[in-house]
């Protein structure tokens, strides 16, 4: 497997996400060996146009940080950018009803319908919805977007829908996140990936493709409970008002790598210190500061870190429905649900995609 792959980091269009309504497909359960896979990405020829987007913007950074950049250029960056988006939504809408090959771990054990491109919305950020018919329900969804080799590329966690019994998984990515470039090499990655396998939190959190089921259905397990918890102050010892420089280099079970980064923003005329976070290569964190150097903000974009509300925990991947049952959530103009200082985000399915405390801004 490859040493490191694309994780489903703090995006800014965690909030800002589509409904999926169409792209239905057939009930008929296959064993998923059935299906080979091309060596071709499924999304290739799309994701080409935001290599061209992200190519874009890394060349305007670039003449910003060298002062380097007129009005008439800001102008041709603009109509080109333009340019692709337009090209990107046109090829997008060619994608719906396209098939992609879903298929369970060996360890799940359950087995998939032909899966099908249901959603493409594309602009300056993508996002694709995935669907197949599971042959018994599992929620949440953990899947896995795997290349031809099932190399791990890029890993989230899916929703099932008990009203059709259909599995959704949805591919987010933005040509900007968090005020930086999505690395093109990270547009690459995306170009690869052919099939979604769907496995138990277990495997989901261990970062190893494993072996695809043989077909025999099995009762799927409850996932195990969270591990940290997510307070008004923060997580374990990444707290608000603790000195940025100074976090612990690694927590077990939370994070194995902090890297933090102050980076100058010409248009913005100040500088950003942010730390993020990663555990077996996959980014689960990411902590801001402000110009003290003290953390003032707190996000966690993957499952593991849960919120305690009551008896109920909840983490991401937890439907935004079920958090605001819980006594105390309200749900105002800029989050989906808050519980005292804790802020949730949602995705596309009404999911807890974001978890934070504080403010970036």
């Amino acid at each position: 497997m490859k040493k490191t792959f694309l994780a489903m980091g703090l995006l800014a269009l965690c909030s800002v996400s589509f409904v999926s309504c169409g792209g239905g497909n057939g009930s008929k359960t296959q064993d998923a060996s059935e299906t080979v896979a091309d060596d071709k990405g499924v999304l290739a020829d799309l994701v080409d146009v935001y290599v061209d987007m992200a190519k874009l913007e890394l060349d305007l950074e670039e003449k910003y940080a060298k002062n380097d950049i007129s009005g008439d250029g800001f102008q041709k960056y603009q109509a080109k950018l333009q340019e692709y988006e337009k090209k990107a939504k046109e090829l997008g809408a060619t994608y719906e009803g396209k098939p992609i090959k879903f298929e369970s771990s060996e360890g799940l054990g359950i087995t998939f319908a032909d899966g099908v491109i249901a959603k493409v919305n594309a602009g300056r950020a993508l996002q694709v919805n995935f669907r197949a018919k599971p042959s018994a329900e599992v929620n949440p969804v953990y899947a896995y977007f795997l290349d031809a080799n099932n190399n791990l590329v890029l890993k989230t966690v899916g929703n099932y829908r008990k009203s059709d019994g259909m599995v959704d998984v949805t591919l987010r990515m933005a040509v900007k996140g968090m005020r930086k470039t999505t690395p093109v090499e990270s547009w690459e990655e995306i170009a690869t990936i052919t099939k979604i396998m769907v496995v138990t939190k277990d495997e989901y959190n261990a970062d190893v493709v494993p072996a695809a089921a043989n077909g025999a259905t099995k009762k799927v397990e409850a996932q195990s409970a969270s591990k940290f918890v997510m307070t008004d102050k923060g997580v374990d010892k990444i707290t608000l008002g603790a000195d940025i420089n100074k976090l612990p280099k690694s927590v077990e079970g939370l994070y194995d790598k902090v890297v933090v980064k102050s980076e100058y923003n010409a248009m913005e005329d100040e500088t950003t210190t942010t730390a993020t976070f990663t555990l077996k290569g996959k980014e689960v964190m990411t902590a801001m500061a402000d110009e003290a150097n003290k953390v003032c903000y707190v996000a966690v974009q993957a499952p593991g870190v849960g919120v305690k509300i009551g008896n109920a925990t909840f983490e991401v991947g937890a439907p935004v429905n079920e958090v605001l049952k819980a006594n105390g959530v309200k749900k105002d103009d800029t989050y989906a649900a808050v519980y005292g200082k804790v802020q949730f985000e949602a995705d596309v399915n009404n999911k807890v995609c974001n978890i934070s405390v504080g403010s970036a801004w």
